[in-house]
C-alpha cells in the first residue's frame, strides 16, 4: 500500500544522503508548504490530478515543473468540436489525439503563467505507451500583465473554447 511505498522511498532517500527529503501522502490541493517547493515532480497521476498538481506547483512558483500524466479522461469525456468529427468518431484515434490536445493544453496555460515548457520523450515507446514528461521551468521576471502573457492566456482559452464547442 500507500505506507510501503513511503516507507521504501524514504530509506532510499536516506540511503543516498538525501536529507530533508520527504515522502507524504495526501490530497495536493489541501496543501500548504512551510517551504515552498523549488521542483515539483508528479509521476503518472492520473486524470485530471496532473492538473491539481501543476495548479499548485504554478501557484507555489516552483521553478521546476516535471509531470509524467497518466490518464487522459477529463477531455475524452467533454470533447465537443464537429471540425474534429473524422478524428473523434474512432475511439482509439479519439483518445490519442485527447492525450496530445491535453497535455498541449496543460503546456500552454503553464507558458501563460511564466513557464518555458516542453513536451518530452520520457523513455523509449516500447516500454510504456505513457511516456511523456512535460517539463516547465519558471521565466525570471516574466510579468502577468505583460501582452505576452495576455496572448498566451487567449490562446489558451481559444484552444479550450474550439475543443469543448463552447
Amino acid at each position: 500500500g500507500v505506507d510501503a511505498v513511503i516507507e521504501e522511498c524514504s530509506k532510499i532517500a536516506k540511503d543516498l544522503g538525501f536529507n530533508g527529503l520527504e515522502f507524504i501522502q495526501g490530497d495536493i490541493n489541501l496543501y500548504s508548504p512551510e517551504v515552498l517547493p523549488s521542483l515539483v515532480i508528479s509521476l503518472h497521476a492520473c486524470d485530471t490530478a496532473t492538473d491539481a498538481v501543476l495548479q499548485n506547483a504554478s501557484k507555489w512558483k516552483a521553478d521546476v515543473i516535471l509531470s509524467t500524466p497518466c490518464c487522459h479522461h477529463e477531455l475524452n469525456h467533454t470533447l465537443n468540436c464537429n471540425t474534429l468529427s473524422f478524428i473523434a468518431e474512432h475511439s482509439m484515434l479519439r483518445q490519442k489525439f485527447c492525450d496530445a490536445a491535453t497535455d498541449a493544453l496543460r503546456l500552454k496555460l503553464l507558458e501563460s503563467q511564466g513557464y518555458a515548457v516542453a513536451a518530452l520523450e520520457l523513455i523509449d515507446p516500447e516500454e510504456t505507451p505513457k511516456n511523456i514528461m512535460l517539463r516547465a521551468l519558471r521565466k525570471s521576471g516574466f510579468d502577468q500583465n505583460s501582452p505576452t502573457a495576455k496572448k498566451l492566456r487567449d490562446e489558451y482559452r481559444a484552444a479550450k473554447a474550439f475543443l469543448l464547442g463552447e
